[in-house]
């Protein structure tokens, strides 16, 4: 009976023990911006992302048999538009404090220089990127806690040239995190395993 009780308590701790499923709260490909159509200067000059704000410089919205340098990515962002100056963009959407998963497609200007992206969140830099002309548009992550609010952004740092790293498929998801009793229920399956080995002894 005891080694029934046991095997069910480990059980049941291995049970609560598996982290809770990441969930994605944010996500945008581009692909749906101004009609599926690819525009210079997008978001200051001429229309306005759903999703973003452009807070520095320009961008363009090209892809899509418009100045399409990854065919078959649909429409991406060119982190630096036709104004000469570099950009960057910040979510419409503030998010809460807590621990998160960012995963992204970035990929080189295809102009023959290397550029630089930083990544913030609440005006924090959380991560940072230098691609160079050849880079392919590649799938990146990073995982950060904050302890407050805030919007992501994705900004261009070097002097702009009108063309830029690409930015495509930002996706911001809750990290996986263990649900609140599985340390405790964990820690009970573990102690009646000991118990079970001093009773053998």
């Amino acid at each position: 009976m005891l080694k029934k009780l046991i095997l069910a308590g480990v059980v049941a701790a291995a049970a609560y023990a598996a982290p809770a499923s990441a969930a994605p709260i944010f996500s945008d490909d581009f692909n749906g911006e101004n009609g599926g159509t690819g525009v210079l200067n997008y978001g200051t000059v001429t229309g306005s992302f759903a999703n973003w704000t452009v807070t520095q410089g320009s961008v363009d919205l090209i892809g899509n048999g418009y100045f399409d340098f990854y065919p078959g990515n649909g429409l991406y962002v060119d982190m630096d538009g036709s104004t000469g100056q570099s950009g960057g963009i910040t979510t419409n959407a503030t998010f809460g404090a807590g621990s998160y998963l960012l995963t992204f497609d970035l990929g080189g200007s295809t102009r023959g220089e290397t550029n630089t992206v930083i990544v913030q969140f609440d005006g924090n830099t959380i991560g940072s990127f230098t691609l160079n002309s050849g880079d392919p548009l590649t799938a990146e992550s990073i995982s950060f806690s904050s302890a407050t609010s805030g919007k992501l952004a994705f900004i261009q740092t070097n002097q702009g040239d009108n063309m830029g790293l690409i930015l495509d498929n930002v996706q911001l998801s809750t990290a996986a995190v263990p649900e609140p009793m599985t340390l405790s229920l964990f820690g009970a399956g573990l102690a009646a395993m000991q118990l079970r080995r001093r009773k053998k002894a």
